[in-house]
């Protein structure tokens, strides 16, 4: 501690000056004041330590090893920081010994450069001073650059500007003038936009389902003059067209693919404008593919049939895409209501569509289309309410025009490129001028500040300028150069009309049969063909060698040549699928529709041959030889112009007309007098009047005449040059004919090309019993792999064949192998069952394979069937073949029986064959054959009786439901299976039994060299059959070209149908009676006896007849008149006023009855008198009008109820019989005491001599023989016994059909098959 002091006072030592005494004493004393020394210690200066002191306290102290302070520590703190202290400031100084001088050197260096700093500030000064100079002088500099620039640039802006303007003016100087119009005309036009708007917006409301001729009546006819007439404003001469669209628009369409014909216009303009979603009736698809091309990949397209569509309903409308809905039937699933009507809700922000039972976002672009292929549906009326209606029907000047450029393309490929090239630039040209105009005013309306600165717009305008002026002169040489083109195109128009004549020909054959469907494709690949097979084009690759020419035909020559082969071909391709009885009927309308076009058919006398109206009530002063319906018909024609002098003339040259009246075959020979000089038309009116029996005779010689004996002449089925035109994606659909083996011909075929079920490359398939998974694996494997699939009998599976079927032939196409067909076969569906899927139809090719006709033809097709080798296998070789000829002669004659009439057929006018159709085929004649081997193997002599009850009752006589019909069968069997037959008899005149000693091939030939000329007789019918077969051969053939006919006739050829319609009306109403007083009649008799019950309910029944067609004409009228809406009933009563028939909804409150609605109305009038009559006094008529009952029958319940309570008899012992009287209506003075007096009667298929009371054969030419009154009385069951009587069915009209009010007993002196196969039966009315 002391040396610690010691060592402090030491180093503190004034200027170096080290005490002497150093001792703890003198330390104390140093340290005495305590701050003092701590403050002197603190401001202690360390850089200037006198040396001595250090060195004498190194010297002195330092050195000593416990001058240390952790070693003092333990003695003093305090004494132990002063030797810290005193240790560092010795440190210090040596150190600071070595710093010193390096401070110094930097002090002088620091020095150094503060003066060197010093001058540098001035050198920068100075410099700063010379650089702000030299700052300013830039400055200066620049701001006189930028002077000069600004100047030049002023310069260079103005002149731009003036450059610009030049430009401007001369680019608007062109288009002031146009403006200035423009201008000019929307001042006009806003004066009268109201009733330029009224007429597009009625446009576009109501004119969509509508034909051109009618909308076009519709605007120029209906509502322009009531608009006149109103003083409405509107532009002279406005068309809807102007309203809805422009020459822009128009020409957009139309390289879009919309046809360019004025409906196809319209349309598209009606559904541009429509507010509606648009409902497109398209059966020939040429606004869908419009739409389709319109909006491609981005629109999507379901059917109602897919399952699930409503997912992609949904989709569509959550995302805006477009929606086609193809395909639509009559109605639309309930659960799109919404979505057609557009019924949209606000959530909030959102607006939603409820769809079902969720509600969808609904996206404003959504946009929805609905397309059918109906070409004439009946939709309900709130469809039509919330869709536009747009008939895209083809018209036939459209149809022409798309078939020319078809045609010229085929025979001037480079001429119809040009056309269509130039028809797309022109189209082209327009769209794009319109953007530039439109462009030109956006970028003018929305000009912002100067508009001499906008350089784009002056560029625009300048370009607008130079494009329209090209596009100018462009549309001018276009227009030039297709002018020139379209004189050539000209040339093959003739071609193009004969095209689309045929085709709305054949596009209405639907109306004979719902079978007869084709789709505009199938026409245009048939029409193609029979260019292709046209002799003596530039390419003759395609026709037949045997045709080929060895040169080019001339233009007009050529144009000859494609008509005619165009037509043949199209005419035979259709005539393969026609059945046999309408094909006739098409020639017909072809040549008519032929003869038509070249404006050489007066449709006055047209009308008149197919209506073929009579004069009713005129007295006949020739009825030895012309029929009361002929005369009556005659009278008719005598006012058609040319026709005035032939009731005259038939009476004058009496002589030579009957000659010609009695020819086998009039239409062969000259017709009497001037009249053979009548044109080959005006002939057939006369065939009309007078011999309509040889109607469809003389009527195919017409047709011979005019277009050729190929329209004439039947092709036999060859599905051979029928599979030429078949495709992977064309099916081919065959008509199931009783007793035609549709697969053997198939095979066959498959044979010879190389399909057949050996190689795998084969399969058919009969529908029915679950067949349809394994017809459907068999196609899909075929479309993929190839070969051929047969489906027979679709029309078993019918909810499978128009679903999954219709939808797989509708894509058939799709990704099909090359080799892959698909073959149809069903039986057309009767009328009253659903029909096969319309498509399915349209995308076949369709073929008729019917039986021969003819007795001879089916007899030697039945006996074909079996063989020599079969005769050989039977013991008893004689009997069977005797019996097995006769068998087929049987199968033979009930099968072509039919042909006389059959009463279920549609349209039936005569049950005389049969009264249902049955479906006899060969099975069951192969059955039978079997069953007379059986029976001869095994019994001595022959069975008839069980032969007849096998063949009559269970084989043949299970297919017959009918009583009357299974009468019929068992008298043919009764006539020819007896015992007689093993001995030889006739069949029928001039025909006997082939000797048994023949074989097989010589009793073919025996069929084929003395089977005599074809006569009812053959049929055990009278030859009068013929002749009522033929008249009623006439009168459809005649009805079915009637209803081929348009309905939209009017203009200078004749009234329209609501013209027609109107006039029969208003005549119907002024004949119609009063309804009855029932009341009145109840009240004046307390005793009702059954007559006066039948005469009650008979007027009844008349009284809801009358009220209906009063309340239904009325209707009609106001409809006519355009007070109400025209519905479905009342469209039908039009149609059938118009054609001269009775109105459905009248029938079926009425009686049956097979007359024209003039007849009709008589025979209606006739029975109100008799009920007039009747209940006056209440008591029974002395003869009562049997046929003028609605319900006859209830008038012999009455005889009998009336016979059974006078005599006491049992109700159900008790049956009615007749018996003929030889008086007539006059000549009865009172009513029977025993049953009643009836009359109007009359007789089919004989006659009854009144003289002898018995039932004889017909004279010639007598088709009907009326009855003498005669009376029904009432018996007893055990007294109705009559051998000697024929029962005669009773039936109410011709068609016999579940007809049948009673048996009549009429004497004869032949037994039941005579009369029986003759047909013969007693009518309560005959037409």
């Amino acid at each position: 501690v002391d040396d610690v002091a010691a060592a402090c006072m030491v180093l503190c030592s004034p200027k170096g000056k080290i005490p002497k005494d150093v001792s703890w004493n003198a330390c104390k004393k140093f340290m005495g004041s305590v701050d003092k020394f701590l403050q002197d210690l603190i401001n202690f200066d360390k850089d200037n330590t006198p040396l001595n002191c250090v060195e004498k306290v190194e010297k002195d102290y330092l050195w000593n090893e416990n001058f240390n302070p952790d070693i003092i520590m333990g003695k003093s703190s305090a004494a132990a920081g002063l030797c810290s202290w005193v240790i560092n400031i010795c440190k210090y100084f040596r150190i600071y010994q070595v710093v010193a001088p390096k401070r110094a050197m930097l002090a002088e260096a620091n020095a150094k450069l503060d003066a060197a700093n010093t001058k540098l500030s001035g050198i920068r000064a100075k410099v700063a001073a010379l650089q702000e100079r030299v700052a300013n002088l830039e400055s200066d500099l620049m701001a006189a650059t930028e002077d000069k620039n600004n100047a030049i640039a002023a310069a260079e802006k103005t002149q731009a500007k003036a450059n610009l303007a030049d430009r401007l003016v001369n680019g608007l100087s062109g288009e002031n003038k146009r403006w200035g119009e423009a201008i000019t005309a929307f001042g006009v036009a806003e004066a009268k936009l109201v009733g330029d708007v009224l007429v597009g917006s009625s446009f576009v409301s109501y004119a969509g389902p509508f034909n051109t001729k009618f909308r076009e009546f519709l605007v120029n006819e209906k509502w322009l003059p009531d608009m006149i007439e109103r003083e409405i404003p509107m532009t002279t001469g406005v068309t809807p067209l102007d309203v809805l669209s422009t020459p822009g628009m128009r020409a957009g369409w139309g390289i879009e693919g919309l046809p360019t014909d004025p409906l196809s216009i319209e349309n598209g303009a009606i559904m541009t404008s429509a507010a509606r979603w648009a409902l497109m009736i398209d059966p020939q698809l040429q606004g869908i593919k419009w739409i389709k091309q319109k909006f491609g990949d981005k629109m999507q397209i379901i059917q109602l049939s897919k399952p699930n569509y409503i997912a992609d309903v949904e989709h569509c409308i959550e995302n805006g895409i477009p929606l086609m809905i193809e395909n639509l039937q009559d109605d639309i699933d309930a659960v799109l209501d919404p979505v057609v009507a557009r019924q949209t809700i606000k959530r909030g922000r959102n607006i939603v569509m409820k769809l079902g039972d969720s509600e969808v976002d609904y996206d404003p672009n959504f946009k929805l289309y609905l397309q059918t292929k109906l070409s004439n549906p009946h939709y309900k009326p709130e469809i039509a309410a919330q869709t536009t209606l747009v008939n895209f029907c083809v018209t036939e000047k459209g149809l022409e025009d798309q078939l020319l450029a078809l045609v010229v393309e085929k025979e001037r490929f480079d001429l119809q490129q040009q056309s269509s090239d130039l028809v797309r630039q022109l189209g082209e040209y327009t769209v794009q001028i319109t953007k530039l105009e439109d462009n030109l005013l956006f970028r003018l309306a929305n000009s912002q500040g100067d508009i001499l600165e906008d350089i784009a717009l002056i560029e625009n305008l300048e370009e607008t300028k130079r494009t329209a002026t090209e596009i100018a002169e462009k549309v001018v040489q276009a227009t030039e150069t297709q002018t020139v083109i379209n004189q050539t195109r000209e040339v093959y128009r003739p071609v193009a009309a004969r095209g689309a004549l045929m085709y709305f020909l054949v596009d209405a054959l639907n109306v004979l049969d719902r079978v007869y469907q084709y789709s505009m494709a199938n026409f245009v690949y048939i029409l193609k063909k029979g260019m292709d097979v046209t002799p003596g084009g530039s390419d003759q690759t395609k026709v037949p060698e045997n045709k080929r020419l060895s040169d080019a035909l001339p233009v007009d020559k050529r144009v000859e040549a494609l008509i005619e082969t165009t037509s043949e071909t199209v005419f035979g391709y259709v005539a393969s699928g026609l059945f046999e009885r309408h094909k006739l009927i098409v020639a017909s309308q072809l040549t008519m529709a032929v003869l038509k076009k070249q404006d050489k058919l007066q449709q006055d006398k047209f009308n008149w041959l197919l209506r073929g109206p009579r004069v009713l009530g005129v007295d006949n002063p020739l009825p030895e030889w012309i029929a009361q319906s002929n005369w009556e018909c005659v009278q008719s024609l005598r006012e058609v112009d040319g026709y005035d002098a032939l009731p005259g003339d038939l009476e004058g040259s009496a002589k030579r007309w009957r000659e010609w009246m009695e020819l086998e075959r009039p239409e062969e020979e000259p017709m009497p007098g001037d009249w053979k000089k009548y044109p080959d038309f005006e002939k057939l009116l006369l065939f009309r009047a007078l011999r309509p029996d040889r109607m469809s005779n003389a009527l195919s010689t017409f047709v011979k005449s005019v277009l050729g004996p190929f329209y004439v002449t039947s092709a036999a089925f060859d599905l051979e040059k029928s599979f030429e035109d078949s495709k992977p994606g064309t099916p081919i659909f065959i008509f199931l004919s009783p007793g035609v083996d549709v697969a053997a011909a198939v095979e066959g075929l498959g044979s010879k090309l190389g399909f057949t079920s050996e190689n795998g490359r084969y399969a058919a398939v009969s529908l029915g019993q679950g067949q349809e998974p394994i017809a459907m694996s068999w196609l899909t494997t075929f479309h993929k792999n190839g070969g051929w699939v047969l489906l027979q009998n679709i029309h078993l599976t019918i909810d499978w064949t128009n679903g999954p079927l219709e939808k797989t032939v509708d894509k058939l196409a799709d990704g099909a192998h090359d080799e892959f067909r698909l073959f149809l076969s069903a039986e057309p569906p009767p009328i009253l069952e659903r029909g096969l899927a319309i498509s399915l139809l349209q995308n076949s090719i369709k073929l008729t394979n019917e039986p021969p006709e003819g007795m001879k033809q089916n007899l030697a097709r039945a006996y074909k069937n079996f063989d020599e080798e079969m005769f050989e296998a039977c013991a008893k070789q004689s009997e069977f073949k005797t019996i097995i000829f006769a068998l087929c002669y049987f199968h033979a004659a009930i099968l072509e029986r039919k042909k006389f009439g059959v009463g279920n057929l549609p349209d039936a006018a005569s049950g005389i064959g049969w009264n249902m159709n049955y479906p006899f085929n060969t099975g069951d004649l192969l059955c039978c054959g079997q069953c007379v081997n059986n029976y001869l193997e095994n019994n001595t002599n022959v069975p008839w009786a069980d032969l007849k009850y096998i063949i009559g009752e269970i084989m043949y006589g299970g297919h017959v439901v009918e009583d009357w019909d299974r009468r019929t069968v068992e008298k043919y069997l009764d006539h020819y299976f007896k015992e007689e037959l093993l001995e030889g008899i006739d069949f029928f005149p001039k025909f006997p039994s082939p000797p048994s000693s023949l074989n097989h091939k010589q009793t073919m030939e025996y069929i084929a060299e003395t089977f005599p000329t074809e006569s009812p007789l053959a049929f055990g019918l009278h030859p009068n059959a013929e002749i009522g077969f033929k008249l009623r051969e006439a009168e459809s053939l005649c009805s079915s070209i009637l209803s081929l006919q348009p309905r939209d006739g009017g203009g200078e050829e004749g009234s329209s149908v609501e013209d027609q319609a109107k006039t029969t009306l208003d005549d119907l109403v002024e004949r119609l009676p009063d309804n009855f007083d029932l009341e009145d009649i109840r009240s004046r008799t307390d005793d009702i006896t059954p007559y006066i019950m039948v005469a009650i309910q008979e007027t009844e029944r008349m009284n809801k007849l009358l009220a209906e067609m009063k309340r239904s004409l009325a209707e009609l009228d106001l409809g006519l008149k355009g007070d109400l809406t025209m519905s479905d009933p009342m469209e039908q009563l039009m149609n059938a006023l118009a054609d001269g028939g009775v109105s459905e909804h009248w029938t079926k409150l009425a009686y049956p009855s097979l007359r024209s609605l003039g007849s009709w109305m008589v025979n209606l009038l006739q029975r109100v008198e008799q009920l007039q009559i009747w209940t006056s006094d209440l008591t029974t008529p002395r003869v009562v009008w049997l046929s003028g009952l609605f319900n006859p029958q209830s008038f012999l319940t009455a005889v009998m109820q009336t016979t059974a309570r006078r005599n006491d008899w049992p109700l159900d012992k008790t049956v009615v019989l007749t018996e003929v009287t030889k008086k007539n209506v006059d000549q009865i003075e009172a009513p029977s005491r025993e049953g009643a007096y009836v009359h109007g009667l009359t007789l089919e298929g004989c006659r009854f001599d009144e003289k002898t009371g018995v039932l004889e054969d017909s004279k010639p030419k007598e088709m009907f023989c009326p009855m003498p009154v005669m009376v029904i009385k009432a018996v007893t069951v055990d007294k109705a016994e009559s051998r000697d009587a024929y029962q005669c069915p009773v039936y109410k009209t011709e068609r016999r059909f579940r007809e049948e009010v009673f048996t009549a007993q009429l004497k004869s002196k032949h037994g039941q098959i005579k009369w029986t196969l003759c047909g013969v039966c007693l009518f309560l009315d005959v037409v």
